[in-house]
Protein backbone atom coordinates (compact mmCIF):
# COMPACT_ATOMS: atom_id res chain seq x y z
CA UNK A 1 0.00 0.00 0.00
CA UNK A 2 1.36 3.24 -1.02
CA UNK A 3 0.64 6.43 1.35
CA UNK A 4 0.42 10.16 0.37
CA UNK A 5 3.76 11.62 2.45
CA UNK A 6 3.32 14.20 5.13
CA UNK A 7 6.73 14.02 6.75
CA UNK A 8 9.33 14.62 3.79
CA UNK A 9 12.34 14.69 6.46
CA UNK A 10 11.43 10.50 7.18
CA UNK A 11 11.82 9.92 3.66
CA UNK A 12 15.74 10.82 4.05
CA UNK A 13 18.00 7.72 3.24
CA UNK A 14 14.80 5.57 1.73
CA UNK A 15 15.07 4.17 -1.63
CA UNK A 16 13.93 5.50 -5.07
CA UNK A 17 11.94 3.93 -7.61
CA UNK A 18 10.73 5.75 -10.88
CA UNK A 19 7.59 4.41 -12.47
CA UNK A 20 8.71 1.44 -14.61
CA UNK A 21 10.50 0.40 -11.57
CA UNK A 22 13.68 1.07 -12.33
CA UNK A 23 15.93 1.72 -9.24
CA UNK A 24 17.57 5.21 -8.42
CA UNK A 25 19.26 4.85 -5.67
CA UNK A 26 18.48 6.98 -1.89
CA UNK A 27 17.17 10.17 -1.12
CA UNK A 28 19.94 12.54 0.70
CA UNK A 29 18.46 15.41 1.33
CA UNK A 30 14.60 17.36 0.34
CA UNK A 31 13.97 20.95 0.25
CA UNK A 32 11.17 23.10 -0.15
CA UNK A 33 10.40 21.42 -3.43
CA UNK A 34 12.52 18.58 -4.59
CA UNK A 35 13.69 15.16 -2.85
CA UNK A 36 17.75 15.05 -3.70
CA UNK A 37 18.44 11.49 -4.94
CA UNK A 38 21.98 10.06 -5.07
CA UNK A 39 22.22 7.09 -7.03
CA UNK A 40 26.16 6.06 -7.29
CA UNK A 41 28.04 9.58 -8.85
CA UNK A 42 24.77 10.87 -9.78
CA UNK A 43 22.88 13.27 -8.67
CA UNK A 44 19.08 14.07 -9.17
CA UNK A 45 16.64 16.86 -7.94
CA UNK A 46 13.56 15.68 -8.43
CA UNK A 47 10.52 17.81 -8.03
CA UNK A 48 8.20 16.88 -4.68
CA UNK A 49 4.99 16.91 -7.33
CA UNK A 50 6.93 13.72 -9.40
CA UNK A 51 6.63 11.43 -5.96
CA UNK A 52 3.96 9.33 -6.22
CA UNK A 53 3.87 7.75 -2.64
CA UNK A 54 5.50 6.30 0.12
CA UNK A 55 5.10 2.24 1.52
CA UNK A 56 7.31 2.12 4.40
CA UNK A 57 10.30 1.39 2.77
CA UNK A 58 10.48 2.86 -1.18
CA UNK A 59 9.25 6.08 -2.36
CA UNK A 60 7.95 5.53 -5.83
CA UNK A 61 7.77 8.39 -7.98
CA UNK A 62 5.09 9.25 -10.80
CA UNK A 63 7.43 9.50 -14.16
CA UNK A 64 9.86 6.82 -15.86
CA UNK A 65 13.04 6.20 -15.77
CA UNK A 66 13.98 7.99 -18.87
CA UNK A 67 12.08 11.24 -17.57
CA UNK A 68 14.25 11.31 -14.06
CA UNK A 69 17.74 11.66 -16.03
CA UNK A 70 16.22 15.43 -16.76
CA UNK A 71 16.86 16.06 -13.24
CA UNK A 72 20.28 14.84 -13.01
CA UNK A 73 22.61 17.99 -11.65
CA UNK A 74 24.99 18.86 -13.75
CA UNK A 75 28.36 19.40 -11.71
Amino acid sequence: MVEAILDWDRLRLKCVRAADMGDFGNIIATDRDSIIIMQGRHEFKVPKSCVEGYNGSEVFLNIPSREVHKFEVKT
